[in-house]
């Protein structure tokens, strides 16, 4: 396989060094192919860049280049000092909270002290109103005293569903301080954790891109992680992307070894030109992925669009304005039908034949 392939590519790199300019050659019958060249690179379907959401001096690099991550592995930590200070101050709001809200807190013991209190009194005015009642029909209390006891028991009674009230509300607004106290520290704490930059996906450190000391402001690129199975990242140009297929043999010559050919798949199209490149971009996988696959290595392409092995091709500089040669002994030119064609050859589909002898006009 190894040894088919590079022969393809000489071809299709348009090596014109076995094509010797003659002024006649007949047409030969031989292997021609069509392709379109393209350039690119490798990367991995899923790799992405990690970004800070927040800003300030990068305090610590937990990985290094080639390191495997996990999702949701520390990878750098901001400094962020404020951030830290609120977040302190939520927590002992919370804990100042919380600790208002314990049964033996200040504002809940005084009340209960009170309420029990009011009990007692209300006690010993209830004895106070009954021995009265009893005096009263001996007439040895005045009715206005039984009265008065009446009025201060009733009081009393009233006191204790008054404080008892205030205890209950008491209780519910505590808790609502501690639920409002857990939701800001919360709040705090998920705002302290975008200090703490994650990987987002299981992958492979390919570069980092600040360090130590660093000042990171919100949106700026600090790694690029690998993840996914490895693609062919191509480049087509704009005359040549209506002519590629998904499926079409794609040939890649990598730079980092050009001597070995590997065969590839074109898997897909994307449908918008790509402005930063001026090329339409298409994705390829190999059939068969080489020993050593470097993310970011650029390459070569040949995508193959149609192989005839034994096709009547003539040297393209022997093909006139007009799809026609000059045959010898001939004053008038001869038109023909085309197929392939490249820069060293084109197919003749028809017009003439293995033994006619075309010659090459002066001034062609």
């Amino acid at each position: 396989m190894n040894k088919y392939y590079p022969l393809i590519l000489l071809s299709l790199l348009i090596s014109v060094t076995g094509c010797k300019r003659q002024n006649e050659t007949k047409p030969r019958r031989q292997e021609i192919i069509d392709a379109v060249f393209g350039s690119g690179h490798i990367e991995n379907k899923n790799q992405y860049a990690v970004v800070s959401n927040s800003a300030g001096y990068l305090k610590e690099v937990y990985v290094k280049e080639g390191d495997t991550v996990k999702r949701g592995q520390v990878l750098y930590r901001l400094e962020g000092i404020v951030q830290q200070t609120q977040v302190k101050n939520a927590l002992d709001q919370l804990k100042y909270a919380e600790a208002n809200l314990a049964p033996a807190s200040p504002q809940i013991e005084q009340l209960k002290i009170q309420i029990m209190q009011a009990r007692i009194k209300a006690h010993a005015d209830s004895l106070t109103y009954a021995r009265y009642q009893r005096l009263v029909t001996t007439h040895a209390v005045a009715n206005s005293d039984v009265e008065n006891a009446g009025v201060q028991y009733t009081a009393d009674t009233s006191s204790i569903d008054v404080l008892e009230k205030n205890l209950a509300d008491l209780g519910h607004t505590l808790t609502l301080n501690v639920q409002n106290a857990r939701a800001q520290y919360d709040i705090q704490h998920q705002n302290n954790n975008y200090y703490d930059i994650t990987a987002k996906a299981d992958g492979i450190i390919f570069t980092l891109v600040k360090k130590v000391g660093d000042y990171i402001k919100s949106g700026d690129q600090l790694a690029q992680v690998g993840a996914g199975s490895p693609i062919i990242k191509l480049y087509i140009a704009e005359d040549d992307i209506r002519r590629i297929r998904v499926g079409q043999l794609a040939l890649i010559s990598l730079n980092s070894n050009k001597d070995t050919i590997y065969p590839a798949m074109i898997t897909m199209m994307y449908p918008a030109f790509d402005d930063s490149q001026q090329a339409f971009t298409v994705e390829a996988r190999f059939r068969q992925l080489p020993p050593v696959l470097i993310n970011g290595t650029q390459l070569q392409v040949n995508v193959i669009l149609e192989d005839k092995k034994n096709a009547l091709v003539i040297p393209s500089y022997y093909l006139l304005a007009g799809d026609d040669v000059q045959l010898k002994g001939n004053k008038e030119k001869t038109p023909v039908k085309v197929g392939i064609r490249t820069l060293e050859w084109t197919e003749i589909l028809s017009g003439i034949t293995e033994n006619d002898v075309l010659v090459q006009p002066k001034n062609n």
